[in-house]
């Protein structure tokens, strides 16, 4: 089963796919790729074959819970690369989707985005405020979250993950676990007693965890975390969403916003300050 699963990886990475899609029907499950250029519709599996994959999925990437009711989300590992596996809930059972990772970084992915004496420099400058990385799907918010990471030499660096997608050298890496109530209110009461220059956060995906990393930075310290948004005034309408306040605001410095344009990625830095003045 593995090997079969390695194959399709191969085959859609081939073709250059970051994500793949699994839709289960009656008899047969789609599969559907995205890569730059958009959807492309691949050959259906036997539902029977399916059903066997998600279930070799749910063991290695040890998601545990059969009931099909609970949507759910881990890292499939396969050799140097891997996959995040999110399943949903559907109609006709475990609705699967892979995201496709690549555990290369480093500071040269990161110079060749950003301008190393405008931007890399003045972020090792920084002791306090935030930093957003924004995007949308397949962007690299990712891939430059952990370059800056590594770039970022004599600065103790924790990192809050859910789950831990590339291990960076000398980078203190937690991984929340709801389940061990180790969760992300938690996670941050220990980091601040931990002494660190910077805390990294994934990805803001709740207003909890919007307002933890806010405060962070409030507290004095340097918190870089990505955050899902299609521009920069969609960056800020999701913040507010969350029910962070212009003064809250303040404390954000930064955005690095990253698109793809005809396949490549581009990359705008922005003074979020100031756009947030701009729109008060």
């Amino acid at each position: 089963m593995r090997e079969q699963i390695g194959q399709l990886i191969c085959q859609s990475e081939a073709m250059g796919a970051t994500d793949v899609h699994f839709l289960p029907g009656e008899r047969l499950a789609q599969v559907i790729c995205r890569a730059s250029d958009g959807l492309t519709e691949q050959s259906s599996l036997p539902i029977e074959k399916y059903r066997a994959i998600v279930s070799h999925i749910r063991y290695e990437a040890n998601l545990k819970e059969q009931n099909e009711r609970i949507p759910q989300s881990g890292l499939y590992p396969l050799d140097e690369h891997g996959m995040r596996v999110s399943i949903l809930p559907s109609r006709f059972g475990d609705a699967m989707s892979w995201r496709f990772y690549r555990a290369v970084v480093s500071h040269e992915i990161a110079s060749s985005l950003l301008d190393p004496e405008r931007d890399l420099s003045w972020l090792r400058q920084q002791t306090h405020g935030c930093i957003v990385i924004s995007g949308t799907t397949g962007a690299g918010k990712t891939t430059m979250l952990y370059s800056l990471m590594a770039s970022m030499e004599g600065k103790r660096i924790i990192s809050v993950e859910d789950p831990v997608e590339c291990t960076v050298p000398g980078i203190l890496q937690l991984e929340l676990n709801e389940k061990a109530g180790f969760n992300v209110n938690h996670c941050f009461e220990e980091i601040l007693r931990a002494d660190p220059d910077w805390i990294v956060f994934g990805e803001v995906r709740t207003a909890e965890a919007a307002r933890l990393t806010i405060n962070a930075a409030l507290s004095g310290h340097v918190v870089l975390f990505t955050l899902h948004a299609g521009s920069i005034d969609e960056v800020l309408l999701r913040l507010k969403t969350f029910g962070i306040t212009n003064e809250e605001l303040s404390v954000c410095k930064k955005i690095i916003h990253l698109y793809r344009k005809e396949g490549v990625v581009r990359c705008t830095v922005d003074n979020l300050l100031a756009q947030v003045n701009a729109g008060s």
